[in-house]
């Protein structure tokens, strides 16, 4: 129970992440304005993600646009939950990632059925995301989930947090210029 309490603090963690950068790129790429209370808010955001994701976004282009940084930091966070179930399913030792009754699994084990995972995810979130690359996940996981709802079967195992991040993201982009421009 705890790593699920763990596993839904990270994932709100990035999905407060990705809020600030979806709202900092509707500000600065749409020109929308969300008030002077957001003013400090994303102001603050736009220096502390600057160097990190920005030393990224550099390497692929000398002057990137404003909304590079922040569609990274976006990027990173769905690359990651793309593909983490595929790789918890591929590293997992069995098919459906338990163990058959009578294995004798340490903790150490679990552990490392999990660790692998990802820190593999997340070594590739942080490699691939300034190129936008993961931006591409999004029609392939709405392919994959059509074929998923036709019942035809998938090679690929999207985890149900992307779909729900998406819909989230959606939801807040649509709030963002609904509200933005009143």
């Amino acid at each position: 129970m705890l790593r699920a309490i763990a596993a839904d603090a990270v994932f709100c963690a990035a999905f407060l992440v990705e809020s600030l950068a979806l709202l900092s790129i509707l500000e600065g790429a749409f020109g929308l304005a969300f008030g002077e209370l957001s003013i400090p808010i994303l102001k603050t955001w736009r220096a502390v993600t600057e160097p990190f994701v920005g030393f990224g976004a550099a390497v692929f282009s000398s002057k990137p646009p404003v909304w590079v940084v922040d569609a990274a930091a976006i990027s990173g966070v769905l690359f990651f939950l793309f593909f983490i179930r595929q790789a918890r399913n591929a590293i997992a030792p069995f098919e459906d990632g338990t163990y058959p009754p009578g294995a004798v699994v340490t903790r150490y084990d679990a552990l490392i059925d999990d660790a692998i995972p990802t820190v593999l995810c997340a070594l590739g979130a942080v490699l691939f995301a300034p190129t936008l690359l993961p931006l591409l996940t999004l029609p392939v996981a709405l392919w994959l989930l059509g074929r998923k709802l036709v019942g035809r079967p998938a090679w690929f195992a999207v985890s149900n947090a992307y779909y729900v991040n998406v819909a989230a993201l959606v939801c807040l982009a649509a709030a963002g210029f609904w509200f933005g421009r009143a």
